[in-house]
């Protein structure tokens, strides 16, 4: 088994991708952000895309609350470009974080279930407090790290109404030379 400094040098080594881990989910990089819900249908305020925006430490997206009691909530990051991520880091507002989440990840632009890989499960669990949690994806493999846009299926939240708030969403991998 290699270790983990050997398979990212011989990522670096074969021409594919970059050696240095950077931040992909930069909107100024066009990544791009959706959501299933948003509160009270005010993108301006809290659309999925603020919590890609590392400049305001207050924008966050605050999901709708939910109808009923099988309702997942989805937040998806589409790249625009092949990516390879390797780490997750969300804060969340506490009270208010989204649980059972599985990572799904899509070598298209779309978020089509057909076209989706599920990740291993035991990847994300988030806790509900409000610190930056990250989460290390380095032990799945590479083909399913390997995407264009990753989606989060929330199945619970913390919240009594199953609203969910992201204050902030980065993802962490190497870009494609």
């Amino acid at each position: 088994q290699t270790t983990r400094r050997q398979e990212i040098s011989n990522m670096s080594e074969d021409g594919t991708w970059q050696v240095t881990k950077t931040l992909l989910s930069k909107p100024s990089s066009g990544t791009k952000a959706r959501s299933s819900s948003v509160l009270n249908r005010n993108s301006k305020l809290y659309g999925a895309v603020n919590a890609l925006d590392q400049s305001d430490a207050s924008s966050c997206w605050n999901s709708d609350a939910t109808n009923d009691d099988d309702s997942s909530i989805y937040y998806s990051v589409l790249f625009g470009r092949h990516v390879l991520i390797d780490e997750i880091r969300i804060q969340f507002q506490g009270g208010f974080v989204g649980e059972e989440c599985t990572v799904y990840t899509s070598n298209e632009d779309s978020t089509s279930k057909k076209e989706m890989v599920a990740l291993d499960e035991e990847l994300i669990e988030p806790e509900d407090t409000n610190i930056l949690q990250c989460f290390d994806l380095s032990s799945e493999e590479i083909e399913k790290r390997t995407c264009r846009a990753v989606q989060f299926k929330f199945d619970s939240s913390t919240d009594f109404y199953g609203r969910i708030t992201i204050y902030r969403m980065e993802i962490w991998g190497y870009e494609k030379k």
